[in-house]
Formats: C-alpha cells, sequence, structure tokens
C-alpha cells in the first residue's frame, strides 16, 4: 500500500478501528508497534495523522488526529489552489460483465475525482433497483483499494448508476456545471460535428467531464440527450477502442493536454 484510507467519514472522531487487511499490512508488514504513526485519509478525502493505539493484527485500533498544517496540506500540491486544480468526471455508460471494475480501479490511478456510471440505449443488462445499492458500496471498496495501492492524493467518488435524464442534475450537484465545465463526449465513429481535443480544452476551465459509452456506443437519441446537456462530440481517430481501453485513453489525453496548456505553441 502506498497509503492508508481509513474507512467512511472520520471527520470528529478520536479514534478507529482498522479492518484486518490493514492491520495485518500495518502491524506484520510494516512492523509497526503501539506509539507509531503513520499519514492516512479517509473515504471523502480528509487527512490525518494516525498512531497506533494496539497492534492487533486483525483489528488495529488508532487514534486520529486531523492533518492540518501548511505541510500536510502540501501532501496534495494540487488542493492548495482550487481554482487551479484539474479535476475531471468520467461519465461512463454502464459496460458488461466485470470491466466496469477495471475502468474504476484506472479511473482512480489518474486522478478523476467523480465516476458517474450512467443508463443508455445501449447498455446490455440494466441491475434491479435491489443490486445497485450493493454494487456501490463493491464500487466503493474498489475505489478505497485503488487509492492505497496507487497513492492517489485525489479522492474518487461515485455515484449509484441512473438514468441519462438523471445526469445534468448530478453533474451540477458536484460541481462539474456547464458553465464551469468543458464537457466532452467521446464518440466511436467519426462525425461532422467531432471537434479536435486540443480545440475543446482550450478554454480557460479547470473542470473537464469525459463520456465514454458502452460496447454498442451511442444512439442518436444518446447523443441528443448530450448536447443538449453541452456535451461536444470528439472522434479520436485510428482503431475502435474497447470501452476499458476508451476510457483509460480519454481520460489519459485529457490529461496530458490540460496540464501541459501552458507550453503549447500555436
Amino acid at each position: 500500500m502506498r497509503q492508508i484510507v481509513l474507512p467512511g467519514n472520520q471527520s470528529g472522531k478520536e479514534t478507529c478501528v482498522l479492518d484486518a487487511k490493514t492491520s495485518h499490512y500495518l502491524v506484520s508488514v510494516r512492523r509497526m508497534h503501539r506509539g507509531d504513526s503513520f499519514d492516512a485519509m479517509d473515504e471523502t478525502g480528509t487527512r490525518f495523522t494516525c498512531t497506533l493505539l494496539s497492534d492487533e493484527p486483525r483489528g488495529a485500533k488508532v487514534a486520529l488526529v486531523p492533518a492540518s498544517s501548511p505541510e500536510s496540506a502540501a501532501h496534495d500540491s494540487q488542493s492548495i489552489d482550487d481554482k487551479k486544480r484539474l479535476r475531471i468526471a468520467l461519465v461512463q455508460a454502464l459496460p458488461k460483465g466485470q470491466k466496469f471494475d477495471l475502468i474504476i480501479r484506472q479511473a482512480v490511478e489518474l486522478g478523476v475525482e467523480l465516476i458517474i456510471p450512467v443508463i443508455t440505449r445501449y447498455c446490455v443488462r440494466i441491475d434491479p433497483s435491489d443490486r445497485r445499492s450493493s454494487k456501490l458500496e463493491r464500487r466503493r471498496r474498489i475505489i478505497r483499494e485503488a487509492l492505497q495501492q496507487s497513492g492517489s492524493p485525489v479522492h474518487t467518488e461515485i455515484v449509484a448508476a441512473g438514468h441519462l435524464e438523471l445526469l445534468e442534475a448530478q453533474l451540477n450537484a458536484m460541481g462539474f456545471e456547464r458553465e464551469h465545465a468543458v464537457r466532452i463526449l467521446f464518440h466511436e465513429s467519426e462525425r461532422q460535428a467531432s471537434l479536435p481535443l486540443h480545440t475543446l480544452l482550450s478554454a480557460v476551465q479547470n473542470r473537464i467531464v469525459i463520456g465514454i459509452g458502452p460496447e454498442g456506443g451511442f444512439s442518436e437519441e444518446d447523443c441528443a440527450a448530450f448536447a443538449q446537456m453541452g456535451f461536444a462530440i470528439h472522434h479520436a481517430k485510428g482503431p475502435v477502442l474497447r470501452v476499458e481501453t476508451a476510457a483509460t485513453y480519454a481520460i489519459s489525453a485529457v490529461r496530458a493536454i490540460t496540464l501541459e496548456k501552458n507550453i503549447w505553441k500555436v
């Protein structure tokens, strides 16, 4: 583990009991004992300095002190100036099988802040509502494990899967309003409306929303709905990418172009 992620929201709490996997890692792998300290964050992104109160390898208990000093805040250099920090939201039409698990892990490693699963026309299978809550918890566990393994300083949040008509409200609620964000729909086929990625990212915005389709692609109705929400279409020329590859490509391309915008030569 490159960093420790505490379960849930630990704000206002003085102690926390770690799960068996994290406890084993600290006590048996890193050989930590009572009184030893380490840095951690909880699942809301709040950072703490933790001190071991017990070294039980299946349920170690730690004392929590909020990490509010300038030194600890510098752990995430991008969080120092929120107006300049790159914020990426991934809108992913639900793929089939376990592909979404891989997409989530890769999105976390690439610093995506928000993942919104959406249900579009060509999604292969839609889970019944009574299974969506359990899948959401499972996906949050995947995010937690990816944060621990990658050491990403960006806290990634995921919401429950919903139909496309709910997307505008979800983006607005999470700080990705159309007037403050660049919204890009990555389309699998070349279209007349397709715009170059550099052109789309030339706007002075630090919030980017990326839309990726399912295996069957987007229908005309889907594209019209995205267009009404302010999404511009981009088609990457070349071979057709698998859905999990498309998400990784899109996030990587957006990050590379946006973070190097200051050295562009026109």
